[in-house]
This record gives C-alpha cells, sequence and structure tokens, in this order.
C-alpha cells in the first residue's frame, strides 16, 4: 500500500486534535500527552502497512506540535491547522535532514512559527487583512 497524502493528512489531523482534547481536559502534561500519542503510534501504524513507520513519524512530529503552549495554539481550528502544516512538511521533506537527530521536532518548530507568522499576518487591523511585521 503506497501512503498517499490525503491518509497522511487525516491520520496527522486526528493525531493532533486527540493529542489536543487531551491537553485539554485531562490532567496529563503536554509531554505525557505527545509521549502517549508517539508510543501508540509507533506501536500500531508500522503494523498496518509497509508505509505505517512514515505516519508514524508523521504522527510524531504532530505529537510535538500538540506541546505547544495554550496561547501559542488556543483552539480546535487552530490545531487542525497547524497538523495540517506539519503533515505538509513531514510529507514532503520525508527525505530532508535524512540521519539527522531533531530532524521531527524541526520539522514541528518550522510548521509552529509558520502558523504562527501566518496567524499574526493575517490579522484583522482596522478592517482590514494585513501583516504587520514589526509587531
Amino acid at each position: 500500500m503506497v501512503i498517499t497524502l490525503f491518509v497522511a493528512l487525516l491520520v496527522g489531523t486526528a493525531t493532533g486534535l486527540v493529542g489536543f482534547w487531551l491537553r485539554q481536559n485531562t490532567k496529563l502534561s503536554s509531554v505525557e500527552v505527545s509521549a502517549w500519542l508517539t508510543l501508540v503510534a509507533g506501536l500500531t501504524l508500522p503494523l498496518l502497512s509497509s508505509e505505517g513507520f512514515l505516519l508514524a513519524l508523521i504522527c510524531t512530529s504532530v505529537s510535538y506540535v500538540v506541546m505547544s503552549s495554550k496561547q501559542r495554539i488556543s483552539s480546535f481550528k487552530e490545531m487542525i491547522v497547524v497538523s495540517v502544516i506539519c503533515v505538509l512538511v513531514v510529507y514532503y521533506g520525508q527525505n530532508l535532514l535524512v540521519g539527522v537527530g531533531g530532524r521531527l521536532g524541526t520539522f514541528a518548530a518550522l510548521s509552529v512559527l509558520l502558523f504562527a507568522s501566518l496567524k499574526k499576518c493575517l490579522k484583522w487591523r482596522d478592517g482590514h487583512v494585513g501583516c504587520n511585521i514589526r509587531g
């Protein structure tokens, strides 16, 4: 079975939503939520198909996104957007930085930074959507 981008987006976004829900509705810390998501993905997804390993990597990276502060990602809608960005970064960047430690964390950090930048640029200001790069 060849992994499709659609499946990656579905699984990655579901991971982000489950993680966000767990972070909001349980006493688990964001690190514990990430650990559980990674453990479940790593133990189950590689068994489902030959491409399950890539799905597990995507879920692991998305679980790192889930560790973002409540001020950075404050709603399910925002988690969906950041999860989609992260899935796209990992999916299309899977052959980059191969063998380099911290690659998935780097992909997650890039995704959150891109989201934060877009969120700031698209903020309504005086009735207009515009980018205020000065702050």
